[in-house]
């Protein structure tokens, strides 16, 4: 296994284990922009489609099952469309609400930070992915809620800012000590200076042979 893989996979089962809830808050590890980008397989702009309520695969659990329709790929290759899913949601009576998972709604402009979920995913010890995520073979936000970042229009200036999304959901440091700041020390920053943050730091892996296609 490269340098480069092992670092993917210890980042995104840094950022990708099971969240732990304590008083309805999620707590889960902190990430940088740089720990995300480098987890991630799929990074794309875009917006919202669908974002509809099913039972996961086992049954289990009620999930959101989101498609996005891609404006830019950042990175991961072109694609028209790209689909995942979150825990939670309302079937009928039965509601299930994930503390800190990212909430979705159709018309939603995003950037979004995806890797494997289920059985694809790099498991941390003692921990998984978080409970319907993605089930093998779908893509999973990385980072909890912080891999899912908002894309608003700002009304004084007309200019487009990022905002992450960060309620529900309680970040630590690589100490154990909660962090207060907004997810991934973004925002808000404008989206054009966010997106070139992005393809800064995935330069240095188009230009290894074999670790993914150059950025846009």
């Amino acid at each position: 296994m490269t340098a480069h893989r092992l670092y993917r996979a210890a980042a995104f089962a840094a950022t990708s284990i099971l969240a732990t809830t304590l008083a309805g808050t999620a707590v889960v590890p902190r990430v940088t922009l740089e720990e995300m980008t480098g987890a991630a397989e799929v990074i794309v702009l875009g917006r919202v489609d669908r974002a509809e309520p099913a039972w996961s695969d086992d049954g289990r659990i009620i999930v959101t099952r989101v498609e996005v329709a891609v404006e830019r790929a950042i990175h991961g290759g072109p694609r028209a469309r790209v689909g995942f899913e979150v825990p939670g949601g309302r079937i009928g009576d039965q509601i299930l609400i994930a503390s800190g998972a990212p909430v979705f709604r159709p018309g939603d402009r995003v950037v979004l930070f995806l890797g494997p979920g289920g059985d694809a995913a790099p498991a941390a010890p003692g921990a998984g992915v978080a409970p319907g995520s993605a089930a093998p073979g779908r893509l999973a936000i990385v980072g909890w809620n912080q891999g899912a970042i908002r894309v608003e229009r700002e009304a004084a200036s007309g200019r487009d800012i990022v905002r992450p999304q960060v309620a529900g959901a309680v970040r630590l440091d690589r100490g154990g000590k909660p962090v207060q700041e907004t997810g991934a020390g973004v925002g808000p920053w404008t989206l054009d200076r966010f997106l070139d943050e992005v393809v800064k730091i995935l330069e240095p892996r188009a230009t290894r042979p074999g670790q993914g296609e150059p950025a846009p």
